[in-house]
């Protein structure tokens, strides 16, 4: 047995495998322990221990207390799954699915109302001239839109048959 300056006991550090972090840190710094410090840590992690198995054994029976109530009323189980088959889709869904059920026009024109900073309501209350100058500029939109959608798709296909023209003349 080793002893210290001050005189106390002190033996080689013996890692359990429960050991924390912290605890192994340390214990692979310092070679060896007081021995009254490692008694002291044996207490305190058998103490912790039997809490963690108290609180695994108390889980296991809660679950199993649960399954024996299934098992013996089949059909509060299949209540319950109809209720969760039966539940509403999220808002989040029915926006996303009544916007994907707009128009093209109307999913325009309520862009650039949000430009313009005005609600569905509000456009409603216009005068019949200012409604008509948004009107008119939604339109001018969508005519810009469609135009710019069919440049695309002409210079795809102009694309497409440049290729094919170069693959033809690489294939001779």
């Amino acid at each position: 047995m080793l002893t210290s300056v001050s005189g106390m006991p002190w033996q080689p550090a013996v890692q359990p495998s429960s050991r924390t972090g912290n605890e192994q840190a340390l214990a692979q710094a310092l070679p060896f322990q007081p021995i009254a410090a490692a008694s002291g840590a044996s207490a305190q992690q058998n103490s912790q221990g039997s809490t963690s198995q108290q609180n695994s054994e108390d889980n296991r029976k809660e679950a199993f207390a649960k399954l024996m109530v299934m098992l013996q009323n089949p059909d509060v189980a299949a209540r319950q799954q109809a209720s969760v088959d039966k539940q509403q889709p999220s808002d989040a869904l029915q926006e996303f699915r009544d916007y994907m059920d707009k128009s093209p026009a109307e999913k325009i024109k309520e862009k650039y109302l949000q430009e313009l900073g005005l609600t569905e309501e509000e456009y409603d209350a216009l005068p019949p001239e200012k409604k008509a100058l948004i009107d008119e500029q939604i339109a001018q939109r969508m005519q810009d839109d469609i135009e710019s959608k069919a440049l695309a798709k002409l210079g795809q296909q102009a694309q497409g048959a440049q290729q094919s023209d170069e693959l033809k003349a690489i294939a001779l």
